[in-house]
């Protein structure tokens, strides 16, 4: 998989599927969507390794859940989500599972004797 600018988003030619508005029938769009779930666990699978080196660093359990930042986070999705036209409706409840999953997975991580 092409690394992706974190500014921009990936060009059509970066993808094996038809880009959803040429799609001609399902499959079309059934490839699309798998390619782009693909995809996505590819990027969730970097997350989460960043919440295993938090885990790592952080001296404290206290310190895993931060409020402060995680309104960032979102705020910052919601800002993406608007620039690349995302609905916020889709954006900000998935990124708020998305932490909070992320969360969970960290306080494991440093209870397991961190990795």
């Amino acid at each position: 998989m092409q690394i992706m600018d974190d500014a921009s988003p990936p060009k059509p030619q970066d993808f094996a599927a038809p880009h959803p508005d040429i799609c001609r029938d399902m499959a079309d769009v059934r490839a699309g969507v798998d390619e782009v779930d693909r995809r996505l666990v590819a990027l969730l699978v970097r997350r989460q390794g960043y919440m295993d080196a938090a885990a790592r660093i952080k001296p404290s359990r206290d310190l895993v859940r931060d409020e402060a930042r995680i309104e960032q986070v979102v705020a910052n999705v919601c800002a993406e989500a608007e620039r690349q036209g995302l609905s916020t409706a889709i954006a900000e409840p998935v990124w708020r599972e998305l932490i909070e999953r992320c969360i969970a997975h960290e306080l494991g991580a440093f209870d397991s004797g961190r990795p």
